[in-house]
């Protein structure tokens, strides 16, 4: 490691210190240190080993820009492929906790990069959990992060992971809970949409929860018929998970279809779009 690097680590390992986090991450002391050059180090914390990792000694952390991942898939689909960065696990449960009976649903992670959310849905009593990832090294990854957990809890569900691309992965039959962290660009978004209304259309009996983390292109299921909204939050890191993101809170938002009760009042929070393309909050 050069003495820049070094300094570089010890800068943004700072803003993961229990005392330091919660202040570098109160959102005014955040803006206000926006237009201090360097200080944006203190918030890079994708690249540092996330708690969870250090728990199960997975590799789930790491940050690459869209370019990146492009160059690391040759299909066609990549053009469309978004960056990959690791979701917060404990959003990821919050999430889920809202979802009922899951026991009989199968989970599917559409772009699940490393797999940090298939890891964590481990955690819960799924039928079967599956990620597809585009990226052969990702996937790769992914799959060994798999067989570590599965390793030290067999009795959960085991998850697995297929290479392809997302946009066309063939939805299993029966109830079903879609989870997608801004994988993919807008026209991607919207075959994904259409195939899950096909899916309704063609086995009307099942359950369907669509859980979009970091909705930038949830106005596509606002628009779709076939889904009300459940849930739509935003939802702020555990405190270890300070400072090895790209904020303190993410907007996560949920969606449901076919043969599920009707909410009284579906959650109406606006889904306002902070950064074109790359992330969206909620408007409480």
């Amino acid at each position: 490691m050069t003495f820049k690097q070094a300094v570089k680590t010890s800068i943004g390992a700072l803003g993961t210190l229990p005392l330091v986090s919660p202040i570098l991450h109160n959102r005014h002391v955040r803006s206000a240190l926006g237009h201090v050059r360097g200080t944006g180090l203190l918030y890079d914390g994708w690249n540092r080993p996330h708690p969870f990792d250090r728990r199960y000694g997975t590799d789930t952390s790491g940050r690459f820009s869209a370019e990146e991942m492009r160059a690391r898939s040759q299909a066609a689909a990549s053009e469309h492929m978004r960056g990959y960065g690791g979701s917060q696990p404990s959003l990821v449960r919050a999430a889920l906790n809202t979802l009922p009976r899951v026991r009989s649903c199968t989970f599917v992670d559409l772009g699940c990069g490393k797999g940090r959310p298939l890891l964590v849905a481990t955690e819960f009593p799924f039928r079967d959990i599956v990620g597809v990832e585009l990226s052969p090294e990702l996937a790769r990854t992914a799959r060994h992060n798999t067989q570590m957990v599965a390793a030290l809890h067999p009795g959960r569900t085991r998850a697995r992971v297929e290479t392809g691309d997302a946009s066309e992965f063939p939805l299993p039959a029966g109830d079903l809970v879609l989870f997608l962290y801004h994988p993919f660009s807008a026209p991607l978004m919207q075959k994904v949409v259409q195939q899950l209304e096909r899916a309704l259309r063609d086995e009307s009996t099942r359950r369907c929860f669509v859980v979009l983390y970091n909705p930038v292109h949830g106005a596509l299921f606002d628009a779709s018929l076939a889904f009300t909204r459940r849930f739509a939050r935003l939802l702020p890191y555990a405190p270890q998970e300070l400072g090895y993101g790209p904020d303190a809170r993410d907007a996560i938002v949920i969606w449901q279809a076919g043969q599920v009760p009707a909410l009284a009042s579906p959650p109406a929070a606006r889904i306002r779009i902070t950064e074109p393309g790359v992330r969206a909050e909620l408007d409480e």
